[in-house]
């Protein structure tokens, strides 16, 4: 369902930035968009005619969010000609626009939306239209921005067509997850670290999913992959890795 421009953790330069993506309806939808985003954006062409741009922001760490100015001034400049109509950020709090705003982006180059229900229309679709929610998490508290975390999963559908979860980083197994056959595909970050309270180790995705088969933990593509990640060992698990794209 998703494409990955990268599928690795911060310091993880082989595999990149995690960043998955999906051209649909003339439309595209990138979710994350982190330091090393925007040169495999251009190499692959995504950013040209298409309808509009939605880029979903899980939060504000650099390797999350590090080519998003960048995103939004060039397709501001270059290709929708000074009209912000087609720039869509999408991210639960007024944060991500202070940031912005600190690198020169202001908000008059792109729509915020903070996860109201309506603002997402395709034209193409006619009635039936896809729906995303916000879904706060676990992650890191030097991340507070006004009382609160801002890290959040994604829940994102089509209904009777296509479902999934990206969970962005976190250390939660987030209770949605109870029923996985909400979703067609979970993306789930994780990390060889033991006892992580930033994010979800290994050894505690093994105890979550420990009732279910591998056919059912098939379901689960790993991302957001350090070095040292044992993707033998996950494979053998019933858990499915992420891949990169071919980029040229």
């Amino acid at each position: 369902m998703l494409k990955f421009l990268g599928s690795g953790s911060a310091f993880n330069a082989k595999r990149g930035n995690t960043s998955g993506y999906m051209e649909f309806a003339g439309e595209l939808f990138l979710f994350d968009a982190g330091n090393d985003v925007f040169g495999k954006l251009m190499k692959l062409n995504l950013l040209e005619k298409k309808a509009r741009v939605n880029i979903f922001i899980t939060h504000l760490h650099s390797d999350h969010v590090g080519s998003l100015g960048t995103i939004i001034d060039y397709l501001y400049f270059k290709v929708y000609k000074q009209d912000m109509s087609n720039i869509c950020v999408y991210f639960p709090s007024e944060a991500i626009a202070d940031l912005l705003a600190m690198q020169g982006v202001p908000r008059d180059h792109y729509n915020l939306f903070v996860n109201k229900w309506d603002e997402l229309y395709l034209p193409t679709l006619g009635r039936k239209q896809p729906e995303y929610a916000f879904y706060e998490t676990g992650h890191t508290a030097n991340l507070d921005y006004e009382g609160h975390t801002n890290t959040y999963s994604i829940e994102f559908m089509l209904e009777n067509e296509f479902s999934f979860f990206y969970s962005g980083d976190t250390a939660e197994y987030h209770e949605k997850l109870q029923n996985i056959y909400l979703y067609d595909q979970i993306y789930h970050e994780v990390t060889m670290m033991e006892n992580s309270d930033v994010h979800m180790s290994y050894e505690r995705l093994l105890e979550k999913t420990s009732h279910l088969s591998k056919e059912e933990r098939s379901r689960f593509h790993l991302m957001h992959l350090e070095e040292e990640f044992d993707i033998e060992r996950a494979k053998v698990d019933g858990f499915q890795i992420v891949e990169n794209i071919e980029i040229m």
